[in-house]
């Protein structure tokens, strides 16, 4: 991942796609057969060559927890757990987009420095606490792909 120039969310939404303005609350976003999650680069589980393994889209843990979701309820978060929801039925299929962190050791975070110009596709796993991950299989560069290429394609 190293040495990919960084994007703009919205030029990489629209690279998808996607033309509606997606507000800063939204780090899900639904494309009518998938969801596109944005995964921090920094949250991602890793193999051991140091790729994308799996991310967590629903914890017991502090981060993407439905309990907490559901007691603190917030647009963003609800947004998100409705979207984990849709692919956990199999209504939609999950994809994922990398933001870079400003600070990665930063608690909240601080927002984001750009997007990798990449998706990942997968599955989505249910451990046996009822967490969910959302497990790599396979990722592509969006510049490696024309704009009607990308739109069309059923990623």
């Amino acid at each position: 991942m190293v040495g990919l120039p960084l994007v703009r969310r919205k030029q990489l939404l629209s690279d998808l796609g996607l033309v509606a303005l997606a507000s800063r609350s939204s780090w899900s976003h639904d494309f009518g057969d998938s969801i596109a999650f944005d995964a921090w680069e920094h949250h991602w589980e890793r193999d051991a060559r140091g790729q994308l393994a799996r991310y967590p889209l629903r914890t017991n843990g502090p981060h993407y927890n439905l309990a907490d979701s559901r007691r603190n309820p917030r647009r963003g978060h609800t947004r998100w757990q409705d979207h984990v929801d849709l692919v956990v039925a199999g209504k939609r299929n999950a994809r994922a987009l990398v933001p870079v962190a400003n600070d990665p050791t930063a608690n909240p975070n601080r927002g984001a420095k750009g997007w990798l110009p990449q998706v990942v596709e997968g599955h989505i796993e249910v451990d046996g606490e009822g967490q969910v991950w959302f497990v790599a299989e396979r990722i592509f560069e969006t510049g490696t792909k024309s704009r009607s290429e990308l739109m069309f394609t059923k990623w």
